[in-house]
């Protein structure tokens, strides 16, 4: 009996500890066999902590090493052109529903990510990371339609009918209470960088989030930039911030 009780403790305290603890716990990646970065996952979680290869978020499995490829000769490439999906360790984990038809890949059960949102996602049985678009405050009750199991990818942007202002001081507040959200990209516009940036108080209470993408206009002040990355350092499981830009063309 007390054996019995001895390994039922030791069963919880390996089920609830970090993988390796406080010590550096490399996670080894490479692209072909060939060493691309290694990555510190001390304090990850198995399909809660994300690496990013290119365009994909793939969902760590607890590996301590990834060999990744976007092109498998022995593939069929009428169904699975080269660079239209993700192969990690010799398996089909992530596909572009942009240029493949989920409904005809083989090893659906395999997928585990997607580079874009496709309606057929269901039709992946064990499919863990998905993008989601939001353009508008509608967009929020769509995702209260997604499986809560499922970790998301949201990108919030802004559409035309917004114009200056954005949707963000909006949709933020709306997002607190998702819990499955693990990257998160915003693309910011003229009045979001307004005042001290009240918006980003939001972004404290998402404690879920891995990964934070600020999508900024070409041009903005990096002092701008610096207060951004900030005002997300209260996120206690926060990987890593990007900084990316776009180019405002004007016209007329």
């Amino acid at each position: 009996m007390r054996l019995s009780f001895s390994l039922l403790v030791m069963g919880i305290i390996l089920i609830s500890s970090p993988g390796c603890e406080k010590k550096p716990c490399w996670l080894r990646i490479y692209r072909e066999g060939e060493f691309k970065d290694s990555i510190d996952v001390r304090e990850w979680r198995e399909n809660e902590d994300v690496v990013k290869i290119s365009r994909f978020y793939y969902p760590w499995q607890g590996e301590d090493s990834i060999d990744y490829s976007f092109h498998v000769p022995s593939y069929d490439t009428t169904i699975l052109p080269p660079y239209s999906y993700l192969n990690v360790n010799g398996r089909l984990v992530g596909v572009d529903p942009v240029k493949v038809r989920i409904e005809d890949i083989p090893y659906k059960e395999e997928v585990l990510t997607l580079m874009k949102y496709d309606t057929n996602y269901k039709l992946l049985p064990n499919l863990v990371m998905l993008p989601v678009g939001i353009s508008s405050i509608d967009g929020i009750s769509y995702l209260d339609s997604l499986p809560r199991n499922l970790r998301l990818y949201v990108y919030i942007y802004s559409s035309l009918a917004y114009g200056d202002v954005g949707i963000i001081p909006e949709v933020l507040p709306r997002l607190v209470r998702f819990r499955n959200i693990r990257v998160l990209k915003i693309e910011l516009m003229g009045k979001s960088f307004e005042g001290d940036l009240p918006w980003t108080r939001w972004l404290c209470r998402m404690r879920g989030v891995r990964r934070v993408i600020f999508w900024i206009p070409d041009g903005t002040p990096e002092e701008v930039e610096a207060r951004l990355k900030s005002r997300v350092r209260c996120l206690p499981r926060l990987r890593a911030v990007e900084i990316s830009r776009y180019l405002i063309v004007k016209t007329g």
